[in-house]
């Protein structure tokens, strides 16, 4: 009768045994481990907010005056007072090209923020192909020769003055492309008229403006 009650007693042990094992792997298994799928998505999409950080963060522009130089990133050109017209230009071919709606900021509006109610100002535009162009005022005020938007023979201007001077990041509603034209472009747009302008006003690669009072 012992030796039964022993044996009982082993058995006992033994299950328990088996028991709190089977416990402890159930436990380590629902536990997550590292470098599992679910790990990795989520290392994957901190990389990807990172990388949208820096994105964020990187000045395209840098405009100088008086000596002081201000960089604004997309996201802070996007937060100035937006403008959306048409444009378009005539070449010397004679062509018209770039014929659109276009979405930027008035170049009027930057020097407002940057420099104040000064006027009779002139800026230089830079572009990272290393060609700039200087404007006087009466160019940034949309002061420039109107042509016939549809017929190209027609070189006399029809019209002049009564657009605006903007630095553009979107081009029918599409942000523009660094690798062919660059993330900002300088050209004149109307929002009430089809006006076309001298292609010779028109920068691309646009990343440096130069402010200085005449």
């Amino acid at each position: 009768m012992a030796e039964k009650n022993n044996s009982n007693k082993i058995l006992t042990i033994l299950l328990a045994i088996v028991v709190c094992a089977a416990a402890v792997t159930i436990l380590y298994v629902s536990l997550p481990q590292e470098g599992t799928e679910d790990n990795e998505i989520d290392e994957q999409d901190t990389d990807d907010q990172v990388d949208d950080d820096i994105v964020g963060s990187e000045a395209i522009l840098n405009v100088t005056y008086n000596g002081d130089q201000t960089n604004y990133t997309l996201e802070e050109l996007e937060s100035m007072v937006a403008i959306t017209g048409y444009g378009g230009y005539r070449t010397s071919y004679p062509a018209i090209k770039g014929q659109g709606t276009y979405t930027g900021f008035a170049v009027t509006t930057l020097v407002h923020e940057i420099a104040g109610g000064i006027e009779n100002y002139s800026i230089t535009v830079y572009s990272s192909d290393d060609e700039n162009m200087t404007f006087n005022y009466t160019t940034i005020q949309g002061n420039v020769d109107i042509y016939n938007a549809s017929n190209t023979s027609d070189s006399t201007p029809i019209g002049f003055g009564d657009v605006i001077m903007v630095v553009y990041y979107q081009k029918d509603g599409e942000y523009l492309d660094e690798e062919s034209d660059g993330n900002l472009r300088l050209g004149f747009i109307n929002q009430d008229e089809e006006k076309i302008t001298n292609s010779s006003f028109w920068r691309k690669y646009v990343v440096s403006i130069e402010i200085t009072q005449e």
